[in-house]
């Protein structure tokens, strides 16, 4: 009997010393657990979810600066066909298809607008949008092939042909960040690469300098096949950008009949009245990314900021 009390005394004691021990290590977990992080504020300011730009309004006119109710001209395309390219057109549509390609100009605009609380005033990106349109007496205004005739314009087969095209092409368009002060839209954009017009994309990086409503607009291609761009080939636009779109025929995007296909005519080089703009190595990866979270879209634009603010200096 006495060693059977020993025995159970000896297990009550170890058990008594196994929730001793077992109390000392929850509480020095509690102790050195890290503490949750907060999510940051700015998670919120980013919509990650892709979505179309808006379409200018037809009878919008686009000059050579934002047009009324926008407060910036990104570029406004003037395509043409390059001097000394015309004779890879069939000559039986020859005259006819250098005139229709300077037909319709293409329009990107945003609009930054100043926003108080208090006593302090910040500029946000409140939009973005595209379009399409042509000369009218005088005027390069926006059109759709359902209201040309409200504006002026009497579209026959090839134009209306040519607009629903150009429409279709540019609905591809996606915005793929959007936050108060930046953005990151995809346009597609016939490129020549090699012996053929291949469709890719142009991104543009929209960056709002919240304290004076600046922007600055950043455009690097998107090729996933790598054959016609190195990575980080990227221009800074000037405002109001006027590019004279220079097209170069493919001629074999033609049909016996002379007419040309989607991929027929694409440019070689990117938007004029830019300037070279190498990004480093460490964002291509962002920069090819086609979905972000917002702790991604956050770090590339501090990225691009940063790369930024010392021509930013240079302009004060």
């Amino acid at each position: 009997m006495h060693k059977l009390g020993e025995i159970v005394t000896r297990r009550r004691l170890l058990r008594s010393l196994a929730v001793i021990v077992l109390a000392a290590l929850c509480v020095g977990a509690w102790y050195l657990w890290p503490a949750a992080v907060p999510t940051p504020v700015w998670v919120a300011d980013y919509d990650v979810a892709t979505r179309p730009p808006e379409a200018l309004p037809p009878g919008t006119v686009v000059g050579d600066s934002a047009p009324n109710g926008w407060s910036h001209l990104v570029i406004k395309s003037l395509p043409r066909v390059r001097a000394g390219e015309e004779s890879k057109i069939p000559l039986l549509a020859r005259s006819q298809t250098v005139r229709m390609t300077r037909w319709m100009f293409t329009v990107f605009v945003a609009d930054v607008r100043p926003e108080t609380r208090g006593n302090v005033t910040r500029h946000q990106l409140r939009a973005i949008a595209l379009g399409l349109g042509t000369n009218v007496s005088g005027r390069d205004v926006v059109i759709t092939p359902e209201a040309a005739t409200n504006h002026g314009v009497k579209l026959d087969w090839i134009t209306r042909q040519i607009l629903t095209k150009g429409y279709q092409t540019q609905r591809l368009a996606v915005i793929v960040v959007q936050g108060p002060t930046f953005a990151l839209m995809d346009t597609p954009v016939w490129f020549r690469c090699g012996e053929s017009n291949k469709l890719i994309r142009y991104r543009y990086a929209l960056l709002v300098d919240a304290a004076t409503g600046h922007l600055d607009v950043l455009l690097w291609p998107l090729d996933p096949s790598g054959n016609c761009f190195e990575p980080g080939n990227a221009v800074l636009l000037k405002p109001n950008n006027i590019d004279a779109a220079e097209l170069i025929p493919d001629p074999k995007g033609f049909d016996v009949l002379g007419i040309a296909s989607d991929s027929t005519f694409g440019v070689d080089q990117l938007p004029m009245k830019s300037d070279r703009f190498p990004l480093p190595a460490e964002l291509h990866p962002l920069m090819a990314q086609t979905k972000f979270t917002a702790e991604e879209a956050h770090t590339l634009e501090n990225g691009l900021r940063k790369l930024l603010a010392p021509k930013r200096d240079e302009s004060r």
